[in-house]
């Protein structure tokens, strides 16, 4: 058996982060050290951080993962950044549903770790893998692409047009389909990986869609990408 590829942290950016900035992190399957070497360039920047979601499964060390991002979210100070959010993946909802008991086998099939439920080890962890947001619309424009446009995060896919609370749930962490939000939004995705180990950007005729997914526990690659803010 090959060794596994050495991990790392890619960040994407035109620009020196700042508060201003919004960085969206893509899928981290539990490569920790990926993890920690994108946010070697990203902390005490003071900027914004969306995680899409898929924090487990597959790789090896979610636990630190686990108590990395949660920190981050519920104490960004601590981490010199503004704010950061972290969203629910299917992973995210296939454990927590196999964690309840329900269709324990589809988690297995998927990646899924006896040893990741372990490292969720208090109520306090599951709670706030349980309230993980759906979708993330930032409330400013960004630049993006020579353009300025609205910011729509998801982890899956989404359905054009349709508002963003009434979208289906499984849309939002199980779809695959490349079509954006509306053409005025640039919508980022994790979920399906992109070849190359490179984020992947679409333009369908319902806006820009681009991919965060890059392999991290095949590639050992983590992918960032900032966005600046209008002001």
């Amino acid at each position: 058996m090959l060794p596994p590829p050495p991990q790392r942290g890619v960040l994407f950016s035109d620009h020196e982060l700042d508060r201003n900035s919004v960085v969206v992190i893509g899928d981290i399957h539990g490569c920790a050290q990926a993890l920690r070497d994108l946010l070697a360039q990203i902390i005490n920047t003071q900027c914004q951080i969306v995680f899409v979601g898929d924090l487990m499964d597959r790789g090896t060390n979610f636990g630190s993962v686990l108590t990395i991002v949660k920190s981050l979210c519920t104490n960004p100070k601590k981490w010199g950044v503004s704010s950061a959010i972290c969203l629910m993946g299917n992973h995210e909802r296939m454990m927590l549903d196999a964690h309840s008991g329900y269709n324990f086998g589809l988690w297995l099939q998927n990646g899924g770790l006896i040893e990741d439920l372990q490292q969720v080890s208090d109520a306090n962890a599951w709670g706030w893998l349980n309230g993980l947001p759906l979708y993330y619309e930032h409330p400013t424009r960004v630049e993006w692409d020579g353009e300025t446009v609205k910011l729509l995060v998801t982890h899956g896919s989404v359905s054009p047009g349709v508002p963003l609370a009434q979208q289906e749930e499984e849309t939002l962490y199980w779809g695959r389909k490349i079509q954006g939000f509306s053409t005025d939004h640039i919508t980022v995705h994790g979920h399906t990986i992109c070849k190359g180990a490179e984020p992947l950007q679409y333009v369908t005729s319902t806006g820009k869609v681009l991919r965060l997914d890059t392999g991290s526990y095949a590639t050992g690659v983590v992918t960032g990408v900032a966005f600046r803010e209008v002001v």
